[in-house]
């Protein structure tokens, strides 16, 4: 999913709030339009005023920046005036920095709205205080917040300066037997007089219980060990390696464990095998090592719903198992389960089909559960539409009878992997009534969604529905990769590993703000041990329990390279065919630029692949404005961008070179349609007046580069018979009347369907298409220079082991046929030519030129 559509997503929900209250849920007061006089009072604990100053505007109306100009008892002051509103209120930002906005006291947006007769406001703010008091308030002696920043250190904050001596100054540290005592305090700024202090403990906290730091003057407040998650020390005490957390079933016992090493409680919480409000047991969990709480209940728990009830800080909460392998409705509850009850029958023991391991030996077909099914032309039968179960209906045909549809179709087709959108619990979709959603809000990782289950109450069916579908798959000779996504959760607030260790699974900002580099307001820490621990496990899971082939890992690049690589290592123990492709995307700012999983970084990532935008956006022009164009559409200066797209974004040469740097072309994954953005034909409708024929003569040709490129291949289902979307460049929540596969479509645009068919049987029938190495392509691939802008090249097919000696491709994106020369003299067969493509020779030609027609990809081999 991109960057783009997920914060469209945002975007949506807030406009909608505008709309309905007038600003962010704050309802607009109705008063006369006038001139607001407005005075603030400003209060700094530490007195530090340097460089800050107000941004204030009328609701509807443009603002400006007004100085702390003058002071008074309580702090400095800032009195100006704000043109009239429509709507009668005051928005104001407390900032650092003027115009190059480097702080803000308080991270929102506030309003004043309240005024007197006159028009008049006058309110007071203190600083980290986000209450707008209209009228002064007296400020209390206080700590605003105390965090260990080593495990001997506790960093503080206070809101009156206090006169640093030698000694405890009156601090003391409250927790259980052998907490350590305050040795010393020491101004952080260096000042006699500090509201930052740093307090040096006898000896080292100790995690697993509560601590409350207290002072006569200013009172008490808990202490935050978050800062400590990113210190060796707490990596050295609190990383676990073991592979049972969860609950591990047998039908004599179950055995719960699970990581909260911040807690200082947890008990297991049962609620009997019905998803019941109120616990019918509570059995406290006992400490175990690295953090671990453990517990175990004796006889057979198969069914058994449980939580797990944490305490942190005084703070209690019920959360899910995250490593949770079943789940009740909605995935409010985790449930026990039996898995190898819910293996069908044959599924342990089945043969996956063959396939190389060789990521350019791949075809992928994205695909949405439910777009299978959901057009009535599906031919699905009714209760599996929508459904997994529809993955396991053959040969269905549409109404008419003149197509075939469903995995019998695609299996025609010749692509070798089927890659499911989002097929994980997420939060998106009521499973009682469920909706169309992409489904990139994830919430229970290890557990299959319940909306495409027939039954989505019963926390077995999924699962086996699942299972079920992929075992179809994988008898009709087609392997199944899954859209998995550990770059962000649906809610940070409300994820169960957040519930159970505050702070740990999120990267935050320097002020303690979630930081949100994927746009939709929150990123996962992968780097952190135990986070990178869950993502590894949880794709273990799915490829072993599940049988998957392949994952695609969504927003990618805000992960981080160790992680990736130990992905990949985790899978090549169990199965080192397994394909691992992801959105190379350059996200984020708090990994360093090095450390990030994207297309600059592929190269420290062997056996894992990116999305090339370079040959998606050079063959077809930007997907970010409808209207642009690529090489395929007129602008024949991008060709270059086309060209390194051919040869799989490797270091070709010094006119052709990849940004990517020394990257190999099996990490290139072509293609110019997936579920983001307008679809393949819309584009072309966008961004040119071409008829209908021409249009599909473009479509078709652009498929041939992606198809016969180096690297692999990759293009949303339907593309082949010219889906559309009806322009929703955006349908991550649209109607199924928008995205489901309207399979008609396929006997309609039957020639263009025949000639996708016919590349991918040329692609797998000729390994010079397929090569896997940058020095691969270098002795095999020769670009032969042509006329107005067509791109032609050579491949060896004996350097390739190819049963053609000589393979020659030339794409003419005019519209006006063109002659080319050839590489060499002699009879060459025509395998593709116009609207036909395939293994067998279409006609034979000889001579030392040949015409390409309009649009059109001409290959021929010797």
């Amino acid at each position: 999913m991109s960057v783009k559509s997920l914060k469209r997503a945002i975007s949506a929900v807030l406009g909608l709030l505008v709309l309905v209250t007038g600003s962010f849920g704050v309802a607009a007061p109705s008063q006369a339009a006038a001139d607001h006089s407005v005075t603030i009072h400003y209060h700094r604990f530490a007195g530090d005023y340097t460089g800050w100053d107000i941004w204030a505007w009328p609701r509807d109306k443009a603002g400006a920046g007004y100085n702390l100009s003058s002071a008074d008892a309580f702090g400095k002051v800032a009195a100006f005036t704000v043109p009239a509103s429509g709507t009668g209120d005051v928005g104001f930002i407390v900032r650092q920095g003027g115009g190059n906005w480097t702080n803000k006291d308080v991270g929102t947006d506030r309003y004043i709205t309240s005024f007197d007769g006159s028009n008049n406001a006058e309110i007071w703010l203190i600083e980290g205080d986000s209450t707008i008091y209209y009228a002064e308030p007296t400020i209390t002696a206080s700590i605003i917040n105390a965090s260990a920043v080593a495990f001997n250190k506790i960093q503080v904050k206070l809101n009156i300066p206090l006169a640093v001596t030698s000694g405890d100054n009156g601090f003391s540290l409250n927790g259980p037997t052998g907490t350590p005592t305050v040795v010393s305090v020491a101004a952080t700024d260096h000042l006699a007089n500090s509201v930052n202090l740093t307090l040096t403990l006898s000896g080292n906290i100790a995690f697993g219980s509560d601590l409350t730091l207290s002072q006569g003057t200013y009172g008490s407040a808990s202490v935050d060990l978050s800062p400590l998650f990113d210190t060796k020390q707490f990596a050295d005490a609190y990383t676990y390696a073991g592979n049972d957390l969860g609950a591990t079933y047998t039908s004599g016992s179950t055995a719960f464990r699970v990581w909260a090493p911040t807690a200082s409680a947890v008990s297991l919480m049962t609620y009997g095998t019905d998803a019941n409000p109120t616990a019918t047991t509570e059995v406290p969990m006992t400490q175990s090592v690295n953090g671990t709480w453990t517990t175990s209940l004796s006889g057979d728990q198969n069914g058994l719903v449980y939580l797990y009830q944490v305490s942190v800080n005084g703070d209690t909460r019920l959360a899910n198992d995250p490593y949770a392998r079943a789940v009740t409705l909605n995935g409010e509850q985790s449930v026990v389960v039996d898995l190898a009850a819910t293996n069908p029958s044959g599924f342990a023991t089945e043969t996956k089909p063959a396939f190389s391991g060789k990521p350019t030996d791949a075809s992928i077909y994205e695909l949405h559960v439910r777009d299978l099914s959901e057009d009535p032309s599906s031919g699905i039968p009714a209760e599996h539409v929508g459904k997994y179960l529809a993955f396991t209906d053959l040969n269905t045909k549409t109404p008419d009878g003149k197509s075939s549809t469903g995995i019998s179709y695609i299996k025609k087709l010749g692509v070798t992997h089927v890659e499911l959108l989002p097929v994980y619990d997420f939060n998106s979709v009521d499973e009682s009534n469920p909706t169309f959603n992409w489904g990139y809000d994830p919430e229970n990782y290890n557990v299959p969604e319940g909306s495409y289950s027939s039954d989505p109450s019963n926390p077995t069916a999924r699962i086996v529905e699942l299972k079920s579908a992929i075992q179809a798959m994988h008898a009709q000779g087609l392997r199944v990769n899954m859209d998995v996504v550990y770059n962000h959760v649906a809610s940070a607030s409300t994820f169960a590993e957040q519930l159970i260790v505050p702070g740990y699974w999120f990267r935050h900002n320097a002020d303690g703000s979630l930081a949100n580099g994927t746009g939709v307001g929150n990123e996962v820490a992968s780097e952190r041990p135990m986070v990178r621990k869950f993502i590894v496990d949880s794709v273990s899971y799915w490829a072993s329990q599940y049988h998957f082939d392949g994952f695609r890992f969504d927003l990618m690049g805000i992960l981080d390279v160790t992680t990736m690589n130990a992905v990949r290592s985790a899978l090549d123990q169990i199965d080192p065919s397994i394909i691992v492709i992801g959105e190379g995307w350059n996200m984020g700012n708090v990994l360093s630029l090095s450390q990030r999983a994207n297309q600059s970084n592929l190269s420290g990532i062997p056996g894992v692949g990116a999305f090339n935008d370079t040959i998606r956006d050079g063959l077809k022009g930007s997907v970010f404005t409808a209207t642009d164009k690529g090489w395929a559409t007129g602008m024949s200066a991008v060709g270059f961008k086309v060209q390194e797209g051919i040869v799989g974004m490797s270091q070709y040469s010094q006119t052709i070179s990849s940004t990517w740097g020394n990257t190999q072309p099996s990490q290139s994954v072509n293609y110019v349609e997936a579920h983001d953005n307008l679809t393949l034909w819309d584009k072309l409708t966008a961004s040119t007046a071409l008829s209908v024929g021409d249009r599909t003569k473009v479509d078709q040709m652009i498929a041939s580069v992606v198809i016969l490129a180096q690297g692999v291949p990759f293009q949303q289902a339907g593309q082949e018979f010219l889906r559309s979307k009806n322009g929703d460049e955006n349908s991550y929540k649209s109607s199924d009347l928008v995205n489901s596969l309207k399979w008609n479509l396929a006997s309609t645009n039957v020639a263009t369907v025949n000639y996708y068919a016919g590349l991918y049987a040329l692609r797998a029938a000729h390994p010079a298409f397929r090569l896997a190495t940058t020095a691969a392509v270098r002795s095999t691939l020769k670009f032969v220079s042509q006329a107005k802008g067509v791109i032609s090249y050579t491949l060896n097919g004996k350097a390739a082991k190819d049963k053609a000696g000589t393979i020659f491709v030339a794409h003419n994106p005019n519209k006006v046929n063109v002659t080319v020369k050839l590489p060499a003299t002699g009879t060459w067969s025509v395998l593709v030519n116009g609207a036909k493509a395939g293994t067998k020779a279409l006609a034979k030609v000889k001579g030392k030129t040949a015409v390409v027609p309009a649009y059109s990809t001409l290959v021929l081999t010797k």
